[in-house]
């Protein structure tokens, strides 16, 4: 991820996480969201930003189909089987680009440590920072180069 919007990125997660969860000291499980943002910066800074991009929208989409699976459906696919999926339509193989593998395992722990019905809204706040940090250094390189 671009060097400034790396340093962004984490204050812009921390503010839309205030305003969708409500102020830390509110929170049941505080050391789960502060994990989940350590893990989060993580993976920022281990992909560049379009694959930071993927990663996020690939756990969405992964999180929507196992959250959308019925209770009485024969074999249930967990998160790893549609993430998995998704990252393969959207980026390929992992072992392509250095810290795509290491990216992987730092979101399954991400996952793995949050609620489970807590993983999409907290990616849904991470993807929403990046875009926000993305169109931020648009209109700064805008603002500059007008």
């Amino acid at each position: 991820m671009d060097t400034r919007n790396l340093m962004d990125y984490p204050d812009e997660l921390a503010d839309l996480m205030r305003e969708r969860f409500g102020p830390q000291k509110d929170r049941s499980q505080p050391t789960r969201y502060r994990a989940a943002v350590y893990m989060t910066k993580a993976l920022a800074g281990l992909l560049g930003e379009d694959d930071f991009a993927a990663f996020l929208q690939a756990a969405l989409r992964a999180d929507s189909a196992s959250q959308q699976q019925g209770v009485g459906a024969p074999l249930p696919q967990p998160f790893t089987d549609h993430f998995v999926r998704e990252l393969s339509i959207h980026l390929g193989p992992l072992e392509e680009v250095d810290g795509r593998q290491e990216a992987w395992h730092v979101l399954l722990a991400l996952q793995a440590i949050l609620a489970p019905d807590l993983v999409g809204p907290f990616i849904r706040c991470a993807s929403d920072a990046l875009e926000n940090v993305r169109q931020d250094a648009r209109r700064l390189a805008d603002a500059q180069a007008g």
